[in-house]
């Protein structure tokens, strides 16, 4: 009698745990070591590596089980002279805002803005940087990142880039995992 009940304890164990490891992947993972594979445009600034981390997060911040998601993206771009790491929290906007008043009420403005959201399976990062009281008055940047996988499980990545005084520049890169 005991062999059947410790049987049936580890199935109903099993059982709980599935959806919380499914309910995590109704979006896509991009965790891995990723190879540059091609390039829509040849952009000798592109990473030829990349290594991605999704932070899955099951808790709430008392500790409690609550449906589990990515709420992080930890990506490290290797370059052919340096490394970068980025962080960017999946679900986040925000920016800042300032300014500095001058001599006779003038004023200089900056502000920064970014997102990370899921547009379906898709996910959009989305930085930008201002100058001026609008975006035409000043000097700007803008970049949006989408981030999918294709049928064949490689990772594409859409960038499209925009800056004051120069036509928008868009590249689609293809990654293989490694």
């Amino acid at each position: 009698m005991l062999i059947p009940s410790r049987a049936f304890r580890l199935c109903a164990i099993l059982l709980t745990a599935i959806p919380t490891a499914v309910a995590a992947q109704d979006k896509p993972d991009f965790s891995g070591r990723w190879v540059l594979v091609s390039s829509s445009t040849p952009d000798p600034s592109a990473a030829q590596i990349l290594t991605v981390r999704q932070t899955v997060t099951r808790t709430d911040v008392r500790g409690r089980p609550m449906e589990p998601y990515f709420s992080a993206l930890i990506v490290e771009r290797q370059f052919a002279d340096r490394a970068a790491t980025a962080t960017y929290q999946i679900g986040v906007q925000g920016g800042m805002v300032g300014a500095i008043v001058g001599g006779g009420g003038a004023e200089t403005r900056a502000e920064t803005r970014h997102s990370v959201r899921w547009d379906g399976n898709r996910l959009v990062i989305e930085t930008g940087s201002y100058s001026g009281p609008s975006r035409s008055d000043g000097p700007y940047s803008e970049r949006s990142e989408e981030w999918q996988l294709d049928a064949a499980g490689r990772l594409v990545l859409s960038v499209t880039d925009r800056r004051s005084g120069a036509q928008e520049a868009s590249n689609t890169l293809t990654y293989q995992k490694d």
